[in-house]
């Protein structure tokens, strides 16, 4: 009887303590364990593209408060192809949507970017612009948001740069450490 009476004493306390210990990990504690996942993926014209090499986010917010993030990726090593989301929140970034449809504000574009080169020698970059200028658009979504970097989803119509050509994004998402990260 004195055993059980013990237990019983014991179980709460132990109870409490694990419960304070659990709840106290936080949801930024969390996501970092599980981020180690990099990648950049989207649709162009309805075609499927990876641009999953050096993937990264812009350098660790020095500030609790996020004002900006600056995300890409290249297709493949050779960083000829490549991606890139650029955005600046003045009042802090949020997990929240963020749209621009050829407005100045949010300041926000996707870019999707071919190397140009000619005889082994880079001669430009064609250009894909999309979200600032009239007749695109572009969307983001931040799903995530924390020390080890950013998640989230992206779509919109880019247009090429001095041009009259567009593409579609469509099923972007991303998860893309800070550097150093």
């Amino acid at each position: 009887m004195k055993k059980t009476k013990l237990s019983r004493r014991l179980s709460l306390p132990f109870s409490v303590l694990v419960f304070v210990c659990l709840s106290s990990c936080s949801k930024q504690d969390a996501a970092i364990g599980d981020s180690s996942e990099k990648y950049l993926t989207c649709k162009l014209n309805g075609k499927d593209y990876s641009f999953n090499t050096s993937v990264n986010a812009n350098d660790k917010p020095a500030e609790d408060e996020v004002h900006f993030v600056v995300i890409g990726g290249w297709e493949k090593a050779d960083k000829i192809t490549g991606f890139g989301i650029d955005m600046v929140i003045p009042e802090g970034v949020k997990e929240k949507t963020y749209s621009v449809a050829g407005t100045s504000a949010p300041e926000l574009k996707g870019q999707f970017y071919i190397q140009n080169y000619k005889d082994g020698k880079h001669v430009g970059t064609t250009v894909y612009d999309g979200g600032r200028s009239p007749g695109t658009q572009f969307t983001v979504t931040i799903t995530s948001l924390t020390d080890w970097g950013v998640k989230g989803t992206f779509s919109g119509k880019l247009e090429l740069r001095d041009g009259k050509e567009f593409i579609t994004v469509t099923d972007g998402k991303f998860s893309a450490p800070y550097n150093g990260n």
